[in-house]
């Protein structure tokens, strides 16, 4: 698996999708190799299923969108020895959610190994961090169910945060925290980030406004970190901005909260957008006035994380499984998926000589190959 070796690179044809094809497996099998054995679900010595059986059905149901028990009788017409969807569902639900939480923790972990062997991701990197929710109609008193705004017929949900890399063809899931409703956005973000650094050398973190208070931006600053957020307009930065009302942009020190233990200072950011409305970002990157611009051009990468949100939907199994073991299992799960399927398009472009944009296969193709492929023998 390495993609700098000059034979190996002689060997292939740019042009030939073929060879492309073949890659693609290849990369796939021996992730799978590498990333199934540190999935445990804590089966039985003498179990009639293997934990890579159980993961290539959760496999097979995330792609094609469908609920375990309907998704396992589809697939023992494709595959041999397939448990049933009661036994699957058996094995998730009697997992601690803290150790779901450590089990894909560890497997991000070695999904990162692997991708920092690659010079892209020994780079400087910007992040952004971002919360998803997953909307739930059962009872609001749940174990982790949280409140939020109405959606879809109900107001609660599961809340997921994570930290990704949002560089085009590396748009990379680190890690994935989920929150209680009692979480404090602080606390998670420390750990977040604390987690990021002894990964990936950091250039920029991006946040949305939903973080824009004193605590979080002083905890960045604490961290050491150069971030980037737009600001709420409360009634002092509107004042401002009724000042620099005809100026294109102007940059000032501002300093937020009127109590000693709440203030924090940072830049704020006044800068016209194309279409001359007037924008504020909270930020500690000084650049210059006249290219006040760039900020728009930096915080445009944040949209990644939104296109990985949709892209993490092509991964994502149905239930309506109460448990919560089974719920944040099925979200890592389809994080993890997303992070192989980055990391096989990063690898074979490597050998290709491509310039990475988007995913070089389809998540559907990505998932057919991950589940019918035999990780015996890869080398």
């Amino acid at each position: 698996m390495n993609p700098t070796n000059r034979s190996k690179k002689k060997e292939f044809n740019k042009s030939s999708p073929n060879l492309k094809s073949k890659e693609i497996k290849r990369i796939t099998k021996l992730l799978k190799k590498k990333v199934y054995p540190s999935i445990k679900l804590k089966m039985h010595h003498n179990s009639k299923y293997s934990e890579t059986d159980f993961l290539d059905l959760l496999t097979y149901v995330a792609v094609t969108h469908d609920f375990t028990n309907n998704g396992s009788k589809t697939f023992e017409l494709l595959k041999e020895n397939t448990p049933a969807s009661n036994t699957v569902i058996h094995h998730i639900k009697k997992l601690h959610p803290e150790y779901v939480e450590k089990l894909f923790i560890k497997t991000f972990d070695k999904l990162i190994k692997e991708a920092t062997k690659y010079k892209p991701f020994r780079q400087r990197v910007d992040l952004a961090i971002d919360i998803t929710e997953q909307m739930y109609y059962g009872d609001k008193n749940d174990y982790m169910v949280c409140e939020t705004k109405p959606k879809d017929g109900t107001s609660h949900c599961f809340k997921y945060i994570t930290i990704n890399v949002v560089e085009n063809g590396k748009r990379f899931t680190l890690l994935a925290l989920p929150m209680h409703k009692f979480t404090t956005k602080a606390k998670v973000v420390r750990r977040l980030i604390t987690y990021a650094k002894s990964k990936v050398k950091i250039r920029y973190i991006y946040l949305d406004r939903g973080f824009f208070n004193s605590e979080i931006i002083n905890l960045l600053k604490e961290l050491r970190v150069k971030f980037l957020m737009p600001a709420v307009q409360n009634v002092k930065i509107q004042r401002y901005m009724k000042k620099y009302e005809g100026i294109q942009s102007r940059i000032i020190d501002y300093d937020m909260g009127y109590r000693k233990y709440n203030r924090a200072e940072f830049k704020l950011v006044f800068v016209n957008d194309k279409q001359g409305t007037k924008r504020t970002f909270a930020t500690n990157i000084v650049i210059g006035e006249q290219i006040a611009h760039y900020y728009f051009k930096w915080y445009s990468k944040r949209w990644g994380i939104e296109t990985s949100y949709r892209v993490k939907g092509d991964f994502k199994a149905r239930t309506t499984s109460k448990y919560y073991s089974v719920r944040l299992f099925y979200f890592m799960w389809s994080v993890c998926l997303y992070n192989i399927w980055v990391l096989v398009s990063l690898v074979v472009a490597l050998i290709f000589f491509i310039d990475l944009k988007k995913p070089l296969v389809t998540a559907k193709l990505f998932g057919t190959v991950l589940y019918s492929s035999e990780p015996k023998g890869i080398t």
